[in-house]
């Protein structure tokens, strides 16, 4: 084999390497979550594979049946297949690995998805190595050269992929492409060898699998017949997978209700009545909407996570202007289909963080809506943001920042370390749970320049909240965990290590309801 196929091969080793990677990490996140662990997993069972790869393809080179240059290109061919059936064995393998405990059916799930076709491409280099070095002295240089084209391929393939393609085809079909191209690129080499007796049965093996890949698509509609949800829509992208999902029940009163949701990586983002896709059910929503009534300034606001736009259609109601901040655009098209959000030319499609750190604009009202499930996006909650925020909030502004589902207050170190952020940062801080409870619900940090006097204002009757003194519905610092509070840095930051029971609590519940429903579909 010349060198132009070998170095070609290095080329897109490199980049497929890369986009398995990533595709492998948001394969996961329907079903244990998007969280640091999650990550943590990936990397290693990336660094794993590509180090047994390496050792076995420096090993067979020693071997004088592997030492043909056309070696290479089956690898190369093998390896294009397990990437081709990936996503297909992923969501097979964790479907039966959703029952084990978080850190085993991880582990166990990437394992058997994501391993053999890194450590296939991970072969490739030191096999490719061996073909080009002559001599002895030639070695250094001759790795140095391929590591050096398998880095840029890498480097290629995840700008294209992470910029160009996954944002707008998700994940599925492009892995499945990519995985068909490299073993027809594969095929093309051995052809060119004139390795005529494998032709027939390695154009066969590629198209029996291509036709299995592609057929086992995930399905529209995962539900059981029997179950009272249906699937209204599903993409995958970036940041996961998104489902708009249409659920039946009853009242109390005994009438039945279609209720719609919106769900990121099955952790549920919002959900409302789809006669009435703007009124939300959500309790900080509707909690929300009383507050901002007395607030002393809310001419402009900054809405920073759009959800399924439930705050974006409360605040519009109350005559603000609004300019929406959302780093993923499935969620604006979602809102504006199936939540019933008015369309709108301030939103743009970016970090939270960039957007605050370049921002010329100054607002009265600043709502932090980011915090979904395991999804913290840690940027947002340091000391460093919430100065920032600090700066570009007017005189009598207010911001509040949403933390959703927390569970066991008596035992959660994260809100006491918010709390002192925010105050860090130059704020006074008062903390609510619209659910009036004082061991879990939802946690809503009102931050304003000057102490809020939650004696003056009282709520009225509304959709989830009870009227009456707001008083009634604040938190004392000594409900939580408040013994050894932390601010929050973008230099130290052990968010993650306070929200571990958090994260696994979530993931918990949804693996048990993604259990049952895979039971009731079988």
């Amino acid at each position: 084999m010349k060198l132009k196929p070998l170095y070609c091969i290095s080329f897109i080793e490199g980049g497929v390497v890369m986009v398995t990677e990533i595709a492998g990490a948001r394969l996961l996140t329907p079903f244990f979550g998007a969280s640091l662990y999650s990550w943590a997993s990936t990397l290693s069972i990336t660094l794993l594979a590509l180090m047994t790869g390496y050792y076995v393809g420096g090993y067979v080179t020693t071997k004088p049946k592997y030492t043909s240059p056309d070696k290479i290109s089956w690898v190369f061919f093998a390896s294009g297949l397990t990437v081709l059936i990936m996503p297909a064995l992923g969501h097979f393998i964790m479907e039966k690995t959703i029952s084990f405990s978080f850190f085993s059916g991880l582990i166990v799930s990437q394992l058997f998805f994501m391993f053999l076709p890194i450590f296939l491409m991970g072969m490739i280099s030191p096999m490719i190595i061996y073909q080009i070095t002559k001599k002895a002295e030639q070695s250094g240089r001759s790795a140095g050269n391929i590591y050096a084209i398998s880095t840029s391929g890498g480097i290629l393939f995840t700008l294209i992929f992470g910029f160009l393609i996954i944002p707008y085809y998700g994940i599925t079909l492009p892995v499945k492409v990519l995985g068909l191209a490299v073993s027809i690129l594969a095929l093309i080499f051995l052809f060119k060898e004139k390795l005529t007796t494998k032709k027939a049965p390695l154009v066969l093996v590629t198209v029996i699998t291509a036709a299995i890949a592609f057929s086992q698509s995930k399905p529209k509609d995962s539900f059981s017949p029997q179950s009272k949800m249906r699937l209204v829509d599903y993409s995958e992208g970036l940041l996961g997978e998104l489902k708009v999902v249409d659920e039946y029940a009853k009242m109390p009163d005994g009438k039945p209700v279609t209720i719609r949701k919106l769900r990121t990586n099955n952790v549920q983002q919002n959900f409302v009545f789809t006669d009435m896709p703007t009124q939300s059910l959500l309790y900080y929503v509707n909690f929300t909407k009383q507050l901002i009534k007395f607030l002393p300034k809310k001419e402009t606001a900054l809405l920073i996570g759009l959800g399924a736009g439930s705050l974006y259609s409360v605040l519009s109601n109350e005559h603000v202007d609004v300019e929406s901040i959302e780093i993923d655009k499935r969620i604006y098209d979602i809102g504006v289909k199936y939540f019933n959000m008015p369309e709108h030319k301030k939103n743009v499609i970016t970090d939270g963080r960039y957007f605050i750190n370049v921002t010329k604009n100054t607002y009265d009202l600043i709502v932090l809506d980011v915090i979904i499930g395991e999804s913290v996006p840690a940027q947002l909650l340091t000391l460093e943001s919430f100065q920032r925020l600090y700066q570009i909030l007017n005189a009598g502004g207010t911001l509040i920042v949403e933390h959703g589902g927390v569970n066991n207050f008596a035992d959660n170190c994260f809100v006491p370390s918010i709390n002192k952020t925010l105050h860090a940062a130059g704020f006074e801080v008062s903390i609510f749970n619209p659910t009036l409870s004082t061991q879990h619900g939802d946690v809503l940090f009102v931050a304003t320049k000057n102490k809020l006097d939650v004696r003056k204002i009282t709520l009225s009757n509304d959709v989830l909240v009870k009227g009456g003194p707001l008083s009634d519905y604040a938190l004392p610092i000594t409900t939580f965990d408040n013994r050894s509070p932390e601010v929050f840095t973008d230099d130290v930051n052990s968010m993650d290590v306070l929200l571990k029971d958090h994260y696994f609590t979530v993931r918990k519940g949804i693996r048990k309801e993604l259990a049952k429903i895979n039971t009731g579909r079988n």
